[in-house]
């Protein structure tokens, strides 16, 4: 495997970071993962937006966040992949000695890793999961796509100790998100999600944006509002969205079914409506290159 580090493509077993790097010591550092479909980036700007917006929060200084693109598509190109899931880390760079503040200028540490991904035409309809719902353990500045993951990491190890792929998190009873996603609910035919401007904190997902878009065109009212963990069980349909899956319909949670134990007539509109939109950009970014 061929890894994008600092300017070069290298191979994977002569990539080396330092041990001093503030991203091994503190995990002090924020990343973004894109789907790109033939070359095409699964909303790349919005990506490279939000990129530029964690950098900022956590005062990471010295990287463009628009170069997301073109980092991405090189290390696609160097590991002659299509389809490819791609994910880019930048932490505040690497000090002489181990240091919480530190005592000198750093010049951030950029990777970006490419792997191979299902093409398109193999996402035919949203994944069905199960999930559990816990209370929120994490920090609160949930919009800084933070590498600093280990409170999502033990949320989903106790999901799957149940038997479940994601962890629905609240906070004084109300629904944030899930442990690596957003949380979106049908309720008598309108698609609910929860704010991003109020508590509980959620990011500012992409494939929420996305699947909001998707119920503009295809005409399912939408509410955003805050969410009490208990209509969750009472959902007609509940789905979580994610750069990596688009849409994946929740049928049991905490062990009981989600409405009627499928992927909800909406949750499937949602994502057909999803899939066809990526397909239509995927062809006009390729029209617009030749």
């Amino acid at each position: 495997m061929k890894i994008y580090l600092n300017g070069n493509i290298v191979d994977e077993r002569d990539a080396h970071i330092s041990v001093f790097d503030r991203g091994f010591l503190f995990g002090d550092g924020v990343y973004e993962l894109v789907r790109y479909f033939g070359g095409f980036g699964v909303g790349e700007n919005a990506h490279a937006q939000r990129l530029a917006r964690s950098l900022d929060l956590a005062k990471i200084r010295g990287f463009d966040a628009a170069e997301l693109g073109s980092i991405a598509r090189a290390t696609i190109a160097a590991n002659e992949l299509t389809d490819a899931i791609v994910y880019l880390q930048v932490t505040r760079g690497a000090g002489s000695v181990r240091s919480h503040v530190p005592n000198e200028a750093l010049t951030p540490t950029v990777v970006a890793i490419a792997t191979h991904g299902e093409p398109l035409d193999a996402l035919t309809s949203p994944s069905q999961i199960s999930a559990v719902t816990a209370e929120d353990l994490r920090w609160k500045l949930c919009e800084i796509k933070t590498i600093s993951l280990m409170g999502n990491i033990l949320h989903l190890l106790d999901a799957d100790a149940h038997g479940a792929n994601e962890a629905i998190l609240h906070r004084d009873g109300f629904v944030g998100e899930g442990a690596y996603s957003n949380i979106a609910l049908v309720t008598r035919g309108v698609l609910v999600t929860t704010p991003i401007a109020e508590e509980p904190p959620i990011l500012h997902g992409t494939a929420r944006a996305d699947l909001l878009a998707a119920a503009r065109t295809v005409g399912v009212p939408i509410e955003v509002r805050r969410v009490r963990v208990e209509e969750l069980q009472h959902a007609d349909e509940l789905m979580i969205t994610s750069s990596r899956r688009f849409i994946s319909a929740v049928v049991r949670l905490n062990g009981s079914t989600v409405g009627d134990g499928k992927t909800g007539p909406i949750t499937h509109k949602l994502f057909e409506s999803m899939r066809y939109a990526i397909a239509r950009n995927a062809q006009l970014a390729m029209t617009l290159v030749r």
